[in-house]
This record gives C-alpha cells, sequence and structure tokens, in this order.
C-alpha cells in the first residue's frame, strides 16, 4: 500500500502525537508499505526520506507548535501526483484537512484518527473567550462525518465522540510504544542534565500547559516535600505556564528541589525515565497519555488521577495508582511507593506485562488490517 500521513503534529515539534506519527510511519514501512507524511515545515530540520513539508506559522510559541498553510504550488503538486492507496489525517487541523480535499479528489478511502481533545484546548484559542468548548466539538462533528472512519486510542473517547453526533465507523486504536526503546535503559541521563545527585525522582514530561493541571502536582508535591525534603519533582517540557508553576514553587517554598528540565529531543526521550523512581501526571484531557505508556514502558510505576481514559492502561495497585484529584491523596499515593522499595519494585514488574497490549508493532498491523478493509470496500 501507498499511504499518506496528513498530520498537524510531527517532529521536531515534542509532543505524544508527533512521536506517534513518525513511530507508525516507521513501523508500516517495516510491513512493506511505502509510507509518506505531509506536515509542518519547521526551520532548519532535517527530514527522513518521504516527508513533505508545507509552509507553516507558529501557533504556540513554547513549545513550538506550528499550523501548515497551503496554496497552489510546487509540493501541492506533488502532493497531487502521489498515487496514494488511503490518505490518514491525524489531529485534526490545516493539514489533516488538505488530507481529506485529497483523498476526495483522488477518490479514495480517509481515515481519522482523533488525537487531540479540542474542546479541552479552548484556552489556547484567543483566551477561550471567543470559541467555546460546544463550539469545537460541533465542528468536529461535522469534520469527521465528512470522514469514512475514525480511530479513537481508547473507549472513553470512541464515547465521547459518539456523544457530540458522529454517525461514522469508530474503530479502537491505541497509540503503541516501541517497548524495546524504552526497556532496561541507562540510569544517569536525567541526575546529569540536571546536576542531581542524590535524593528520589518524580518525573513529569509532557507540554508546560494549563490542560495539563501541573500546579496540581506543585500542590501535592508541597505536601510530600512537608514529609520528606530529600525528595525532588522534574518537569521535562516547555510552555506557556512555566512562569507561573515557577512562581509557584516559590510560592510554596519548595522551589530547591523542583527541576525545570526544559525540552529534551525526542532522539534522547526514552533516556529520561530510567532515573525516576515514580511517573507523576494529572492530566484529564488526554485521548490516552503516550508518556504514560512510555513511563510504563521504562519500568517505572505510575501516580495519576484517575480518568476512564487511562482503563486497561494504569492497572490500580498493579503497575500504578491512581488517585482522586485531591493533593493529599496524590501525596500519599506518592510517598507509599518511595517509603517501599519492595513495593515499588512490584510495581514495576508489573509494567512490562501490562505494556504489552500497547506495543507498536501491534498498532501497526491494526492499522494495515483497518486499511486494507476500507480499500477493498471503496473498490466495490
Amino acid at each position: 500500500m501507498r499511504i499518506g500521513f496528513f498530520t498537524d503534529g510531527y517532529l521536531p515539534q515534542l509532543s505524544g502525537l508527533s512521536t506517534a506519527v513518525a513511530s507508525w510511519a516507521e513501523e508500516l514501512e517495516k510491513l512493506g508499505h511505502e509510507v509518506y507524511v505531509v506536515a509542518p515545515k519547521y526551520a532548519g530540520y532535517k527530514d527522513k526520506k518521504n516527508v513533505i513539508r508545507l509552509s507553516s506559522f507558529k501557533f504556540i510559541k513554547q513549545p513550538e507548535v506550528r499550523l501548515g498553510l497551503y496554496s497552489p504550488g510546487k509540493i501541492l503538486y506533488k502532493i497531487s501526483k502521489i498515487d496514494f492507496d488511503i490518505v490518514h489525517g491525524v489531529s485534526g487541523g490545516t493539514i489533516s484537512s488538505l488530507g481529506l480535499i485529497v483523498s476526495r479528489l483522488k477518490k479514495i478511502p480517509f481515515v481519522f484518527t482523533y488525537s487531540t481533545r479540542y474542546n479541552r484546548y479552548t484556552h489556547y484559542f484567543l483566551k477561550g473567550k471567543i470559541i467555546s468548548s460546544k463550539m469545537v466539538e460541533q465542528g468536529t462533528k461535522i469534520f469527521c462525518n465528512g470522514c469514512d472512519h475514525i480511530i479513537a486510542h481508547m473507549p472513553k473517547i470512541k464515547n465521547e465522540l459518539i456523544s457530540f453526533g458522529i454517525k461514522k465507523p469508530i474503530t479502537i486504536i491505541p497509540c503503541g510504544v516501541d517497548i524495546t526503546r524504552f526497556k532496561k535503559q541507562e540510569k544517569g541521563y536525567l541526575r546529569k542534565k540536571i546536576g542531581l545527585k542524590n535524593g528520589k525522582i518524580l518525573l513529569y514530561v509532557g507540554r508546560l500547559g494549563k490542560e495539563k493541571s501541573i500546579d496540581f502536582l506543585l500542590k501535592a508535591f508541597k505536601a510530600i516535600h512537608a514529609k520528606n525534603k530529600t525528595i525532588n519533582l522534574v518537569l521535562v517540557g516547555e510552555g506557556l505556564e512555566k512562569k507561573n508553576l515557577q512562581e509557584l514553587t516559590e510560592k510554596f517554598a519548595i522551589e530547591k528541589n523542583v527541576y525545570f528540565a526544559g525540552e529534551i529531543n525526542s532522539s534522547e526521550i526514552n533516556k529520561v525515565y530510567a532515573d525516576a523512581d515514580i511517573f507523576v501526571f494529572a492530566s484529564q484531557t488526554e485521548t490516552q497519555g503516550m508518556v504514560i505508556l512510555e513511563a510504563l514502558a521504562s519500568g517505572v510505576p505510575v501516580v495519576a488521577i484517575y480518568d476512564k481514559v487511562y482503563d486497561g492502561v494504569i492497572i490500580n495497585g498493579e503497575n500504578g495508582i491512581l488517585t482522586k484529584k485531591d493533593p493529599d491523596k496524590f501525596a500519599k499515593a506518592c510517598l507509599k511507593i518511595l517509603e517501599s522499595p519492595s513495593y515499588r519494585d512490584k510495581l514495576s514488574k508489573k509494567t512490562f506485562e501490562n505494556i504489552k497490549n500497547f506495543s507498536l508493532s501491534e498498532t501497526a498491523m491494526s492499522m494495515e488490517k483497518l486499511y486494507k478493509k476500507l480499500i477493498i470496500k471503496s473498490l466495490e
């Protein structure tokens, strides 16, 4: 098959979405398919073969997120000459929309992966004052009902899409993670980067955005710090909330034990988790949570706020602990693991068992099967 990914999130953007698309493309190529990726242009970034970059503008400054632009020219002509068998749109921005147009002009199937819950991100659009969640949900409904098939990562997201009024078929296919890339990494990379020799580490990886509820993590860490001042919280990533979060650490008097590690290149992110004792996560806006899969694949237990989207990923009491959105309960869960090495080891061993269902190879084979089904149906 000749597959075209039209994605609004791609390397070098540091996000679960960009990592996932790059991984899907690579894995599908291993299965013998020809894969093209159409994505926004990032100045100075060098791509592998079959990546087509469109002119783009900066949508979010930190971390840099760009939206693609398309107008008549050589690039669009090049795309139009590729004989795709299927087009796969990801995320739902300008380039995904272009993918839908291309599929209709070529009369081939268009499958769309709903990877971003934009109805939870309206604060990025003119500070949420004009575009409401309901407006975004209505736009999602219109777009998805114009597709041939939808992919949702988890059952909760499928049900959410149905509640929007989406009538098209929806298949659940998890993001998938390259287990071998994260398993049994050598320790020391993160400690060296932030200059930390001693003390246990709670790790967060992701955008420093309002929707990620990192202020909650700081409140919980304040309670942890009150019990044990040798424990550290490391935040890997950049975002618009960074300054506010730094000020909050000073307000809570925990700034000496909270490290802002900044962005880490996607090629080295697998080294980050090895130094962590626990991975902490408080977001309730995820379609799955790629970083949680990466942490589990690295053998790191997870403490997170309960959300149905994590069902089947975080098994409470087996590979991590799920809590209510209560800083004290969250802190208590972290301390339970940190204060008992044997319990931490027990959770760590289980991470590998539960993560097998979310392997990248399984994801790619599920996509391949769906593609073939859609292509055959389109020829009938």
